[in-house]
Order: structure tokens, then sequence, then C-alpha cells
């Protein structure tokens, strides 16, 4: 009888064994795949962060060198400004940068340009540098008000805004001849290239009305 109940006590144990391992390789099994899962969601995100296209590069909304000018206003708002557009004697021309690739017009207050044709003989030197075949470029933005400077001075060689009467010398790169306005225009230095009237630099000098 005691050998028979220890028979039987092992046939018990014995009977439970094979379930118990089977629960322990579920078990394991069932770790290893917790325990790879974060190491796939690494790959796969990394799988698909290096397929996912970079984001395209956002360009400054200033004018940059390379770009184009197009007109502010009238029948040819928003196309290309071509340097036989701007005439000797002619009112000034409001214009704004162009990107020369996607053909978008940079569209803002403190883009805004007035583009004049003086007669090279006229320029001093201060402004014939930033000159192209006598057309030269300002921020349009008055230094006295903030006002676009729209007007051709009787002398040919200035420009003024019609706001408050301030008048710059168009031939010495924006130089106040007559108040309220205390500080020249910004000059935006413009070249011909292959036909076309483009932007060579930056604004030599900070735009619009002193803040202090």
């Amino acid at each position: 009888m005691s050998e028979a109940k220890e028979q039987g006590g092992c046939a018990c144990a014995c009977a439970g064994h094979p379930d118990d391992s089977g629960r322990r390789s579920m078990l394991t099994g069932a770790l290893a795949l917790a325990a790879l899962a974060p190491l796939a969601a690494v790959s796969c995100g990394a799988q698909a962060q290096a397929a996912a296209p970079a984001p395209a590069a956002t360009r400054s909304q200033k004018p940059e060198p390379g770009d184009k000018l197009a007109f502010m206003i009238g029948p040819k708002a928003g196309k290309e400004v071509k340097p036989a557009d701007i005439e000797v004697g002619k009112p000034p021309v409001l214009a704004y940068p162009m990107d020369p690739t996607t053909g978008k017009v940079l569209i803002s207050k403190a883009n805004l340009l007035t583009v004049v044709r003086l007669k090279p003989a006229d320029l001093k030197p201060t402004s014939a540098r930033n000159a192209a075949d006598g057309i030269v470029a300002f921020s349009s933005l008055c230094t006295h008000y903030g006002c676009p400077i729209t007007t051709l001075h009787p002398s040919q060689t200035q420009i003024v805004c019609n706001c408050h009467g301030s008048v710059f010398d168009a031939a010495n790169r924006g130089a106040v001849t007559t108040g309220p306005a205390t500080r020249r225009l910004a000059m935006l230095p413009v070249t011909i290239k292959d036909g076309a009237l483009v932007v060579s630099g930056k604004f030599d000098g900070p735009l619009g009305p002193p803040t202090t």
C-alpha cells in the first residue's frame, strides 16, 4: 500500500510535469515576444523615418540675390519687370521681389520696392555701385511714417513720399534731402542678367521709420 501510494504520488507528480513544462514554454515565448516588440517598433519607426521625405527647405521672404522683380499694380501686376519697363523721367515702378525658381511673388509691405531709372551720368558712386544701367531700387517704405514712395521729383534724380513730403536722393543712395524723414532709404542692389532685372544683394540699411 505504501509503495502504491508512493507510486501513485509519483504518478500524480509526473502527470503534472508535462503541463508545467508547456506553460513554462508558453510563458517564456510570450516574454520573448514582449521583449522583442519594442525593438521591432524601433526598427519599424527607424525604417519609416528613413523612408519619409525630408521637409522642403523654406526660403526667406526677404529679397535675395537672384530674385527677379514683379509689378505690384497696373495691367502687368504680378508679371516680371524688364529693364525696358523702367524709363528715365518716368514715375517710379512699385515692385515686389519674385522667386526665380517658383515664380512666386513675395508680397509684403516690407518687400515693397520703388524702382526708378536715372541717367547713369547723374548717379553718384554711392548709388552707381548698386545700379544697373541707371536703374536703382529702394525700399518703398518712407522712413518718416512708412508710406510708399511713389513720385519722381522734378529734378528727376530724387523720389518723393506724398504723405508728408519727404524727399530722397535716388542718385545718392537714398539720402534725405527734405524732411520730415531723418533717415535715408535702404537701397537694394540690382543688376541685369540674361536680359532680366535681378537682385544682386541685400538691403543696405534698416527699413521704414526708426523704432526708437
